[in-house]
């Protein structure tokens, strides 16, 4: 939730809160697990690879997966059963239509008549309870395929590899096998004297400085996100979160900075 604003500001309001120290952070790291318990059949990335959201990045061993995803299709189409339920339905319908006839001039019994009619009916049934048995298997196929998905690890984010935890061959039970970094856009994390609570709003601008070589004198334009509601006491700070937009990914993340904010 943005805070636009806590309280009111309990000293002078300066023009601008300037070379405060900062750490430039990614904006989400994810710690991608396996869904399922089992042996990683491959891994498909390592450190510093870029991937892209739904990605696969590893999969575990799958054979008896996979072949309950192959008998489950092979069920689903076959429709010789309802094929067979179908044809014989029909032949109820006309053996009925021509027993009715019969019924009407006295030529065949009740007996018989009603046994005809049970037997269309019955038949007429088979073709619905058929094709329900059809949509079953249909919903087996896709719980085959929900099943077999759990054993592949896919990108949740798009981002970079910051580590690779397991290898192929490794078993893995709950246990993180990447964890990844979303790098656009960039988190920058500042501590402000609780003097200046209330100064600093959501959206305010900020002007954030890296101590990196190739960014001497460059100066980055940022925007306060979060507020923190609580200060802390012992050191009577706060913290405040900017966002950094880093669309071509050439900012560094994990690196000391300094920040001025605009408050006027």
């Amino acid at each position: 939730m943005l805070v636009a604003s806590i309280a009111a500001p309990l000293g002078a309001v300066p023009e601008l809160l300037s070379d405060m120290d900062c750490v430039v952070e990614p904006s989400l790291i994810v710690a991608l697990g396996s869904a399922s318990p089992g042996l990683l059949a491959e891994t498909l990335h390592d450190r510093s690879d870029y991937v892209r959201r739904g990605q696969l990045m590893a999969s575990l061993e799958s054979g008896v997966e996979a072949a309950a995803l192959a008998i489950a299709e092979a069920g689903a189409a076959d429709a010789s059963a309802v094929e067979l339920r179908r044809v014989a339905a029909g032949f109820g319908q006309r053996t009925q239509r021509r027993n009715d006839r019969l019924g009407d001039g006295s030529v065949i019994s009740e007996q018989a008549l009603d046994q005809v009619r049970t037997e269309s009916e019955v038949a007429r049934l088979q073709v619905i309870q058929e094709q329900r048995t059809a949509r079953i298997a249909n919903l087996e196929v896709a719980r085959a395929r929900a099943v077999l998905a759990r054993r592949q690890l896919r990108s949740p984010i798009e981002g970079t590899v910051m580590e690779r935890l397991s290898s192929a061959g490794e078993f893995v039970d709950g246990d993180p096998v990447y964890r990844i970094a979303q790098l656009d856009p960039l988190h920058v994390e500042v501590i402000v004297p609780i003097d200046y609570l209330g100064v600093l709003h959501a959206g305010s601008a900020a002007g954030v400085t890296l101590q990196v070589p190739g960014f001497e004198g460059r100066v980055l334009e940022a925007r306060v996100r979060r507020i923190d509601a609580v200060a802390d006491p012992a050191s009577a700070t706060y913290g405040v979160r900017l966002s950094l937009p880093n669309p071509d990914l050439t900012i560094p993340a994990g690196v000391r900075c300094s920040v001025d904010f605009l408050t006027s």
